[in-house]
């Protein structure tokens, strides 16, 4: 991976890093009930997968962005791709990061913000898909566009959806798990934040593919959390001393599979468990190296971040923007860590987002 530190030349970037703590919420139990931020059928054919840089435009826009947090180099990477491709196309970002997904209340606050400093555009990672709503609309309401990266809100106000395909995320790892046990096993569940369109659309792919392909293994049971190495390190702790016989566990995250990995590792059961995850970070190839973690299935949150910067300047140039648009996927094991490149999944090393 060629890394270069990024420097704030021809744009302004500037960020606003509120609300940094992570408070601790009880985890939830699931509950059964339709995905969240789903876009209709008709939208999912006509996704693309390829969304090149516009033209740059006469007028510097100003783009209000508003993200769960800044703990998880998940939203770093992404945070690189938006400041990134705003100074590539001299735009102006103003990041806003909420301090965690319990903080939903901080993040209506941060767009209500964006709308009243009259920025001309909005990108959301949403912190809860029902509780983002009202939020979006308003801003909609007020003549500015929102585009939702990542993380979906229930609204059919957005321009267009930018993510990864979390159905095929939950897919993947529920093949990868299947044929790692060969069809027969025990598995728990650690879904992630409760709310997020992320952790009930892959959740509920990956049983699904579990049910219809590999029917003999059978999911224990699950939990929802924050989504902090803090809760999976609790939670996995909590399921070997409930369920001993544990061969599988699926997280949402890999800020989860983080501390369910210490977990295992602690309780000896490295390498007789499979744990598989999505995402990256270095603690997560750390995890994979030692043959912890089984599989995680990378994002391309940095291209996310390109690509929100992107439609929102073609929708204010009066260009077309599709209505939905998949960022692309890869599975890392410990056989292929060395061949990746990782210029789409991470931010440069060093590289951290500008505070003001």
């Amino acid at each position: 991976m060629n890394v270069k530190r990024f420097s704030t030349v021809a744009a302004v970037a500037m960020l606003a890093v509120v609300g940094c703590g992570r408070g601790a919420q009880p985890s939830q139990e699931v509950s059964p009930g339709a995905t969240q931020g789903s876009p209709p059928a008709a939208a999912l054919a006509a996704a693309v997968t390829e969304y090149p840089r516009p033209a740059k435009p006469s007028k510097q826009y100003r783009i209000g962005v508003a993200i769960p947090h800044l703990s998880n180099p998940h939203y770093v990477g992404q945070a690189y791709g938006y400041i990134d491709e705003a100074r590539n196309l001299g735009a102006q970002v103003t990041l806003l990061e909420a301090g965690g997904y319990e903080h939903l209340d901080r993040q209506i606050s941060q767009i209500e913000d964006l709308v009243a400093s009259k920025v001309d555009a909005i990108i959301l990672a949403a912190i809860s898909g029902p509780g983002t709503v009202g939020a979006v609309e308003s801003a909609v309401a007020a003549g500015i566009p929102v585009i939702n990266v990542n993380v979906m809100t229930d609204s059919d106000k957005v321009v267009t959806r930018i993510r990864s395909d979390d159905d095929v995320i939950g897919r993947m790892q529920a093949d990868f798990m299947g044929e790692r046990l060969k069809g027969g096993g025990n598995v728990v569940m650690l879904r992630g934040a409760p709310g997020t369109s992320w952790a009930e659309i892959r959740g509920n792919a990956f049983r699904k593919q579990l049910a219809e392909k590999y029917p003999g293994v059978k999911v224990l049971g699950e939990q929802y959390s924050q989504s902090t190495p803090a809760d999976g390190l609790r939670l996995m702790e909590d399921f070997l001393q409930t369920f001993p016989q544990i061969s599988g566990v699926y997280n949402g995250a890999d800020s989860t599979a983080v501390g369910a990995a210490q977990a295992v590792k602690s309780a000896g059961k490295a390498g007789s468990v499979v744990m598989t995850a999505t995402d990256f970070q270095l603690d997560t190839e750390k995890f994979i190296r030692e043959g912890v973690i089984s599989a995680s299935v990378l994002q391309q949150p940095v291209t996310m971040g390109r690509w929100g910067v992107r439609a929102a300047i073609s929708y204010l140039e009066k260009k077309p923007v599709p209505p939905v648009m998949f960022t692309g996927l890869m599975t890392a094991t410990k056989e292929n860590l060395d061949g990746l490149d990782l210029t789409a999944v991470r931010a440069p090393a060093g590289w951290t987002p500008p505070v003001r």
